[in-house]
């Protein structure tokens, strides 16, 4: 008698494996698993979705563009796998007609792609944060009394004077007419 063949030489109507599982089972139970690892990865995308970098967003406006069409992307397929996973996990067709294993294997495999795309989506989104932003450049202000300042040039300052923001968080406000020399450093 061949293994897996009834005694009457007929096919079982659920084929078995050496170790008695029924592998629609197994990848019924793998699919399922699955289904969870996906909806945690539904979260993180609506977690990453709502975070702010700050008030203003790093990069041009064409990178903002690619980035939120990737989170868009990464939303709508993980929505995308969990619904071809889902149909693997909890199968709704007809109970009576036999479920081909190959087929709900190959729906698996397609989900767990798709998961993995959804992952690499909002990877890529999520890069556009890390845009350089442009720093003022610091200077040194060599004042006709001696005195020195050191700070990045603010925008705003009233005709005739110039603010440096110093590493201290203060403002000073610089007159034109007090200055004897300004050279770009590295920092302050």
């Amino acid at each position: 008698m061949t293994v897996g063949m009834q005694p009457d030489g007929n096919l079982p109507s659920a084929v078995s494996t050496v170790d008695g599982a029924d592998p629609l089972a197994k990848l019924i139970d793998s699919a399922r698993g699955w289904h969870g690892v996906q909806l945690g990865v539904l979260g993180f995308i609506g977690f990453c979705g709502v975070l702010k970098m700050g008030a203003e967003a790093p990069g041009p406006d064409w990178l903002q563009w690619l980035a939120t069409g990737g989170s868009v992307g990464a939303f709508a397929t993980a929505l995308w796998s969990i619904v071809m996973v889902g149909k693997v996990a909890w199968p709704t067709g007809d109970p009576a007609a036999p479920a081909d294993p190959a087929e709900m294997s190959g729906q698996l495999r397609s989900g767990i792609r798709t998961t993995i795309v959804s992952v690499a989506l909002m990877a890529f989104a999520g890069l556009s944060a890390w845009w350089p932003t442009e720093q003022a450049p610091s200077v040194e202000v060599s004042l006709g009394n001696g005195g020195k300042a050191c700070g990045q040039v603010a925008e705003g300052a009233p005709a005739g004077a110039m603010w440096l923001n110093t590493a201290a968080g203060e403002t000073l406000e610089v007159h034109l007419t007090t200055v004897a020399n300004v050279r770009p450093v590295a920092s302050c």
